[in-house]
């Protein structure tokens, strides 16, 4: 994940008096923001959640690593200038991707996907389904398939037109190398709590770190972030590459678990063997801290709170109702 947009939202959590299972099933109760609904292409586009959910099923079945891949993309969009699709716009601007948090870090196949899957509900709906709504949906469909919980997500987003500067980019997207009061700072001023950094670092159980971050932490000395043998694994793949090449090659954030999403990351962040530095600085402070030990206890409730954080995190600065537009391909303006 690395902030400085406003968030408008209208959600109220129950953690209480739900049910609770080990696939985290239990429905977050919210008030939706308007504009949003989970039915809100019934009529436009019926189709239009049967079109997305069987391509997402076809790229999962294929490559489950992609799950990781899309939740990326989900939240370094929803964390500048709100969940538009305006990471996504290539041309004729300069584009978010290139942005010195997003370079080489976003994965060229899953933002191919994700145009692929934009095209087929085009063939059925027209100019109706935004690419903010496939990334969010596409997202959420491809974590449960993984192993993550159900998740209720809301559709009626619009897209932005524009793309956010690379100052911009730089200022929202929490650095991997930030403390717990940064962390903290990063989400606060996207309307998010400290149980939601807790939940959403959790995205952390899967996907995978290019090595010059991973250097970060083993170079010139090996952090105490990290346990000794868990450091000489990641210097062994990391250290011999030279620095040209640094940029292509990876490492899990998971070894045990890779393209599962589940509560294995809370393990590995008290076990001193999870990647980065933000990673090891949820247990610098006592809230976040006690969180991490929860839900590496129980996974359950790790899914319950996951669900409501990443509804929150969907609707951080939305385009609904006539801001926006409907974008017709996902990598241009209209």
């Amino acid at each position: 994940m690395h902030m400085v947009c406003s968030m408008h939202l209208a959600f109220s959590a129950t953690q209480g008096g739900t049910s609770q299972n080990n696939k985290g099933n239990s429905k977050p109760q919210f008030k939706p923001l308007q504009g949003l609904a989970q039915n809100f292409y019934e009529s436009a586009c019926p189709k239009a959640h049967d079109i997305i959910k069987s391509e997402v099923i076809k790229v999962i079945n294929q490559n489950p690593s992609e799950a990781a891949g899309l939740l990326r993309i989900m939240f370094h969009d929803c964390f500048v200038q709100g969940c538009d699709a305006s990471i996504l716009l290539t041309k004729p601007m300069v584009s978010e991707q290139i942005a010195t948090p997003n370079n080489a870090s976003l994965r060229a196949s899953t933002i191919r996907i994700i145009d692929q899957i934009k095209d087929q509900v085009e063939a059925s709906c027209p100019g109706v389904v935004s690419c903010a709504d496939t990334i969010a949906l596409s997202t959420t469909l491809a974590l449960e398939l993984v192993g993550g919980p159900s998740i209720p997500m809301l559709v009626g987003r619009r897209d932005s037109q524009t793309a956010a500067s690379n100052q911009t980019v730089i200022a929202n997207i929490p650095a991997p190398q930030l403390s717990i009061s940064g962390l903290k700072q990063n989400f606060q001023s996207h309307g998010l709590d400290s149980k939601d950094l807790v939940a959403l670092s959790g995205g952390h159980t899967f996907g995978q770190a290019h090595c010059r971050v991973v250097d970060l932490q083993i170079t010139p000395t090996v952090s105490t972030d990290l346990n000794a043998a868990f450091a000489a694994n990641l210097s062994r793949i990391c250290l011999p590459v030279n620095n040209s090449a640094k940029g292509g090659i990876t490492v899990h954030l998971d070894f045990i678990t890779k393209d599962v999403f589940d509560n294995n990351y809370y393990k590995n962040v008290l076990n001193k063997v999870a990647i980065f530095h933000s990673d090891a600085a949820l247990l610098d402070a006592a809230d976040t801290k006690q969180l991490v030990q929860l839900y590496a206890k129980d996974q359950s409730k790790f899914f319950e709170q996951f669900k409501i954080s990443m509804i929150k995190l969907s609707q951080i600065s939305i385009l609904t109702g006539q801001n926006g537009v409907i974008r017709k391909k996902c990598t241009v303006p209209n």
